[in-house]
């Protein structure tokens, strides 16, 4: 015991102390011997061996700590969950783009017992939120030997994101959807955390996909068809289940509410200083000016603009009863949750991963917070809507690439154009969009018309869980809780600066418009 409290306490301070003496024992001789006989006049071989010895001492104390450090590591590696482990620690390779230290220490521990496994090769699935990582996984027996037989994705990121995710795997997903990856193993490291989906049986010849990748690669004909067998699963697992209730939007998405100061500090990044927009940044309440927008903001020609920052900070005054459809649903298509395997002859079969979000939508944390709060959330009902209205803010806002601000000025007429497209007859309010895109500028770019076509497919979808036909605010309110999200993502999501600035001002203006409509 004795020995390990000098281990992890007291050494660094030795360690600390000799570098100390090193450094000022020049200073101590001289204070100590201000007259001595010839002090500053030593001949200069003198001066030259104690200098080296000084160097050699530094050199000795960087040595220590650097073998400190290596012995703490591998002894945090041995001691993770209060047990040595058992197992040979497999090498992992490709893991270059890993953000965190903490996620190689993760992808060894989750592979660890799997028999004869020695190497790890790892590759990333692009798309969604940057508060995680996903990689596709893949095994060996030796370095120069192909893959085994089985195939994994890995979620790697922060404990309290995922901790309740491989429990609600089992409650709602295991038995209902058979589109989703087997759960294979979740661990913990420090205060991250991974979980690990298998694919078994797959033909080590198909790809697998993140959407991100499949939408960047394919025509819109191909994710619009995408788009559908998406629904097709999930409609067959959950939302059959359905069941109509009256609901308050403020309380339903109060996590805006939570986050406002987050979303406002990240919306202060894209405005210039000297806008005037920033008023509404620190206004007192009876003075914020929703109409006010930002220099960047190009003319909305058709629909109205309200400040979204205003609308945030007034969030706690608002009330929105509307009736809407509640069953137990995932709740988070990110670009990145929804993964394609691609076969040898070409076809395309989905999968899911995350279910963080099954149930009602939030964590178990969240859940209990809400309850004594005294909000009416069920831990078992979500909303529908949530799934679509994320998947189309993936396309318009992360997977549909603006770099400069023409590219902003096409996306927001874009925006313009499907907010304000007319009502095709025998169709609802939020199944209106033409099949053939109007002919405006922004949709001539290639870009924005496959944006529309595949937009335009899920607001089919989508339209068929609207509890009120004509009533297209529940999903309006989804679709705002999506889009600001946007503002505040993590820059690894984008493609450059240039894109996620842009990006996130388009994000910004359509969640002035949904405002509008609210």
């Amino acid at each position: 015991m004795k020995r390990m409290i000098l281990d992890s306490k007291v050494f660094p301070w030795v360690v600390g102390i000799a570098f100390a003496l090193a450094a000022i024992s020049p200073l101590l001789l001289a204070w100590f011997f201000p007259s001595g006989p010839g002090f500053f006049h030593v001949r200069f071989n003198a001066w030259f061996v104690y200098s080296l010895s000084g160097v050699l001492l530094l050199l000795d104390g960087i040595a220590c700590w650097l073998w400190y450090q290596l012995r703490q590591t591998s002894r945090d590696l041995t001691d993770l969950a209060g047990q040595p482990l058992g197992e040979e620690i497999p090498a992992v390779y490709g893991h270059t783009h890993l953000a965190r230290a903490e996620f190689l220490a993760l992808i060894q521990i989750l592979f660890r017992r799997p028999p004869d496994v020695k190497y790890v090769h790892v590759r990333p699935l692009p798309g969604g939120y940057g508060g995680s990582t996903t990689v596709l996984a893949q095994l060996q027996r030796e370095q120069s030997t192909g893959p085994l037989p089985r195939s994994f994705v890995v979620k790697l990121g922060r404990e309290r994101e995922m901790a309740d995710e491989h429990d609600k795997f089992q409650e709602y997903v295991q038995w209902r959807l058979n589109r989703a990856a087997t759960f294979f193993r979740y661990a913990q490291w420090k205060d991250c955390a991974g979980i690990a989906y298998e694919f078994v049986g797959l033909d080590l010849d198909s790809e697998i996909q993140s959407f991100y990748q499949f939408y960047q690669g394919h025509a819109a004909v191909e994710v619009s068809e995408l788009i559908k067998q998406i629904h097709t699963h999930l409609r067959q697992a959950w939302y059959r289940r359905g069941q109509k209730v009256p609901a308050d939007l403020y309380q339903e998405y109060d996590l805006l509410n939570e986050k406002r100061e987050l979303i406002i500090g990240h919306v202060g990044e894209l405005v210039d200083e000297a806008d005037p927009y920033r008023a509404n940044f620190t206004a007192i309440e009876e003075r914020l000016q929703p109409n006010l927008r930002p220099d960047f903001c190009p003319p909305l020609d058709h629909v109205g603009w309200y400040d979204p920052v205003a609308f945030l900070r007034t969030w706690l005054r608002r009330s929105l009863n509307v009736p809407i459809y509640r069953s137990v649903v995932h709740g988070d298509l990110h670009a990145r949750n929804v993964l394609v395997e691609i076969g040898r002859d070409g076809h395309k079969r989905v999968w899911f991963i995350d279910f963080s979000h099954t149930g009602n939508g939030l964590s178990g944390h969240r859940t209990s917070e809400a309850i004594r709060k005294g909000f009416p959330i069920s831990p078992n009902l979500g909303h529908t809507l949530r799934d679509f209205s994320r998947l189309e803010a993936s396309v318009k806002f992360v997977l549909t690439r603006l770099e400069d601000d023409e590219d902003l000025r096409r996306a927001v007429a874009f925006e313009d154009a499907l907010m304000s497209a007319r009502e095709t007859p025998g169709r609802s309010a939020l199944d209106n969009l033409p099949a053939a895109p109007p002919p405006i500028e922004a949709l001539g770019d290639e870009r924005f018309q496959k944006a529309w076509r595949v937009v335009r497919e899920i607001r089919c979808r989508a339209a068929a869980y609207l509890a009120n036909a004509d009533d297209l605010r529940p999903y309006y309110m989804s679709l705002l809780h999506a889009t600001l999200a946007t503002v505040y993502y993590h820059p690894d999501q984008f493609e450059s600066e240039a894109c996620e600035r842009q990006q996130k001002r388009y994000a910004l203006i359509a969640a002035g418009m949904l405002c509008a409509r609210l």
